[in-house]
């Protein structure tokens, strides 16, 4: 029984892999782009209430503020695929070890950058 689902993991997984989590990367970062024409747009705030605003919604999100200045912030965080973790099961659970080092040793942490124009 635990064959058949591992041989079930490396087909889902690559659906959730290729299809929905590549989708979901696209509105993800669609919500980060509108944030900031949103917030760079608005002539109420100062750009010190500015940087403020985009530093606490990286915070709220689970980002590492890493750069601050004046015109700029930068933070980062590292995403877990779930979509590797279900092929990682499907190759005889070797492979979920496989991209569990690669998660906390050699992955490099999503990037994002508010600027202020």
């Amino acid at each position: 029984m635990t064959t058949v689902l591992m041989i079930l993991m490396l087909p889902m997984g690559l659906y959730v892999y290729f299809w929905v989590e590549k989708k979901d990367q696209i509105a993800y970062q669609k919500v980060f782009d509108d944030y900031q024409q949103k917030i760079v747009n608005n002539q109420n705030l100062t750009d010190a209430q500015k940087i403020v605003k985009f530093e606490q919604m990286l915070e709220q999100n689970g980002y590492e503020v890493t750069e601050v200045t004046l015109k700029r912030v930068v933070a980062k965080r590292k995403i877990l695929s779930m979509g590797l973790i279900m092929i990682g099961l499907g190759l005889y659970i070797v492979g979920l070890f496989v991209y569990l080092f690669y998660f906390y040793v050699l992955q490099k942490p999503h990037t994002v950058v508010f600027e202020l124009n």
